[in-house]
């Protein structure tokens, strides 16, 4: 059987006896192909890479309010440069407090961690503390939580001495309301300052049960 004859676009060749073109290996063209369409299909999944990130990252963010203030002066005019909730009170974080709360409180940066209690246990409702050490004065630390709650959005309901606690002790208690739709209570316990200048303070966050 006589092969078929193939032709190459605008190459011709010998004639084939019905006219038609026989394809010659030795005289062919090649056309270059553009790169072009692969060209823009990379960039188009670079942009929607690009896009889709920005996105992400701006749902993050919207998502997971941050501390809104680095710092607070106090009425004795000390600046008191702030560390975020978020870091100082990591070891009671877990699926609670909500982003909100934990946005609006802070502690003095350099604030040393001594111990936690997880009151709560995932049983109830949240219910847990954690103690701190401070270079700043009992008076210091006490303007400090009575400046920077309401600064976050607390309402300060109180400022007393803590009779549970040793002699000298005053607490800043304040209530939040949250987007989980709760109230939340913050207590900051500050000890009178020792003679090496170093006071203890505890930070205690609950969330306040649902009175339906």
């Amino acid at each position: 059987m006589a092969p078929f004859p193939v032709s190459s676009p605008g190459v011709p060749g010998p004639a084939a006896g019905n006219g038609a073109t026989r394809f010659d290996p030795a005289n062919r063209t090649y056309q270059r192909m553009s790169v072009r369409g692969p060209a823009l299909v990379v960039l188009g999944i670079a942009v929607f890479i690009a896009v889709g990130g920005t996105v992400a990252s701006a749902l993050a963010t919207s998502g997971s309010p941050t501390l809104a203030l680095a710092s607070v002066r106090i009425p004795d005019g000390t600046v008191v440069q702030l560390t975020p909730a978020t870091t100082a009170l990591k070891p009671i974080i877990g699926s609670e407090p909500p982003a909100d709360i934990l946005a609006a409180l802070a502690v003095p940066a350099g604030s040393t961690e001594r111990s936690f209690v997880d009151t709560d246990q995932n049983l109830a409702q949240y219910d847990r503390s954690i103690s701190f050490t401070s270079g700043l004065s009992s008076d210091q630390l006490v303007s400090f939580y009575q400046t920077l709650l309401p600064k976050l959005g607390w309402k300060v309901t109180a400022t007393a001495a803590d009779t549970a606690e040793a002699a000298g002790t005053i607490e800043v208690l304040a209530t939040k309301g949250s987007d989980d739709g709760f109230y939340w209570e913050v207590g900051a316990v500050v000890q009178p300052s020792s003679s090496a200048g170093v006071t203890g303070f505890t930070v205690n966050l609950f969330e306040q049960p649902d009175e339906d």
